[in-house]
């Protein structure tokens, strides 16, 4: 067999044993849940931000969460929009610092500009 059809069997085979463990009672479901939890909360609750492989997944099931409303009460919903709110003016705050007001014509400007009216000027 190739390594992918002897993986879905082992696949099949453990999912089968699950099931049949669960229906004799000789696993239980609670059990099962809280160790499902704690598997998918090692690989998907730490959100690191963008570039980190799981960020979309974050992201989706972030805009997930607030359409369906009452995971996050209001009140921190309103201060984490106050802190969004603050650092997008100080980014832009910044940006409007890194470009330089309008100054008038640059040195090469001038230069240009002086030189095309003493051509104009012949």
């Amino acid at each position: 067999m190739t390594d992918r059809k002897t993986a879905m069997k082992a696949a099949v085979t453990a999912a089968l044993a699950i099931a049949e463990d669960v229906t004799a009672g000789q696993l239980d479901v609670t059990t099962l849940d809280a160790l499902a939890l704690e598997e998918c909360r090692g690989l998907f609750a730490r959100v690191v931000g963008p570039g980190d492989v799981l960020w979309d997944l974050h992201v989706e099931v972030a805009r997930q969460v607030l359409a369906v409303g009452g995971g996050v009460p209001v009140d921190e919903l309103a201060e984490w929009v106050a802190v969004y709110r603050a650092a997008e003016a100080e980014a832009a705050e910044l940006a409007a610092a890194a470009v330089p007001a309008d100054r008038g014509p640059s040195w090469i400007e001038t230069a240009l500009a002086a030189a095309e009216d003493a051509d104009v000027g012949v």
